[in-house]
């Protein structure tokens, strides 16, 4: 289990991330987009993957992802639980997410940084 807390200080630790309102509830957003919103009364976040990253969440832990509802999940947007899901997932979720969420410019340097 992450709790609430440990979640936003995850997403607030990568390079160039704020925390905003999103719908009244906490969202992480690089300059460019949101890449996570945190739903404290039901201890979940959602998170924009791509539908090939989110299939891999959803396969890999499939009782802490799944994709959001609609078509909103069908574009990549997946709920995990936040009581179930182990801190180490959790941080690759997040880093995918901010990931996807950086200007192409971003991508490319933390691609060259991490040698990938």
């Amino acid at each position: 289990m992450v709790d609430l807390q440990t979640f936003e200080e995850l997403c607030l630790a990568m390079p160039g991330v704020e925390k905003v309102l999103h719908w009244d509830h906490p969202a992480f957003r690089t300059k460019r987009r949101i890449f996570a919103t945190l739903w404290p009364e039901t201890t979940s976040a959602n998170f924009n993957f791509t539908p090939e990253e989110q299939a891999a969440f959803c396969q890999e832990d499939a009782k802490s992802f799944f994709p959001v509802e609609g078509g909103w999940g069908r574009q990549g947007w997946t709920t995990v639980n936040l009581k179930k899901v182990k801190k180490k997932m959790l941080e690759n979720a997040i880093t995918s997410a901010w990931y996807n969420a950086l200007p192409p410019k971003l991508q490319e340097q933390y691609r060259i940084e991490k040698g990938l």
